[in-house]
């Protein structure tokens, strides 16, 4: 019995602000990332391949990020330290917990958890670069508790600017 694959979102956060003298964990979304945030929620719930839970780092701008990018889905989320500076064994970890009926699920985190993420499914060109709320998609094969990154296959990718005219 073969069984169904596993889709992954990794998605960067929404540009944050730089207040003076705030904490990087407290960090706002700014103007451009609340604005991308409510574009990108529409690209997701119309994609390919529908999250059914989020994931999210507990920082300020990757939460309000992920409030923004589930204001149209309405789904579960799940908030962990672990993805505020995790490699992809991190993440592999946590998405071996993913209950078994779900196929496909976001992560939305910060460049270095993403950038390990995806440098380890040798699934993505060097010269791109991974700007802010940036999604994209991999098919991680089999069931959660075996998914490794090594084994993922880019799907689909997005980036907010490609669809700012649109929204205007």
């Amino acid at each position: 019995m073969k069984s169904e694959s596993k889709f992954v979102w990794l998605i960067r956060h929404g540009k944050s602000a730089w207040p003076a003298g705030t904490p990087d964990m407290e960090r706002p979304l700014s103007q451009r990332g609340r604005r991308d945030g409510t574009i990108m929620a529409e690209v997701l719930a119309t994609s390919e391949h529908i999250p059914q839970q989020f994931y999210t780092s507990d920082s300020e701008r990757t939460r309000h990020t992920t409030e923004l990018l589930n204001d149209v889905l309405k789904l579960p989320i799940t908030s962990t330290h672990d993805l505020y500076t995790g490699s992809h064994r991190e993440v592999e970890k946590l998405l071996r917990r993913t209950e078994k009926s779900l196929s496909c699920v976001a992560i939305v985190s910060h460049l270095p958890t993403i950038e390990s993420c995806i440098r380890a499914t040798n699934e993505w060109p060097e010269e791109h670069a991974f700007p802010t709320l940036a999604t994209v998609c991999y098919e991680l094969g089999g069931e959660w508790e075996v998914v490794e990154f090594t084994h993922a296959k880019l799907r689909q990718f997005f980036i907010p600017r490609m669809f700012r005219d649109a929204s205007t």
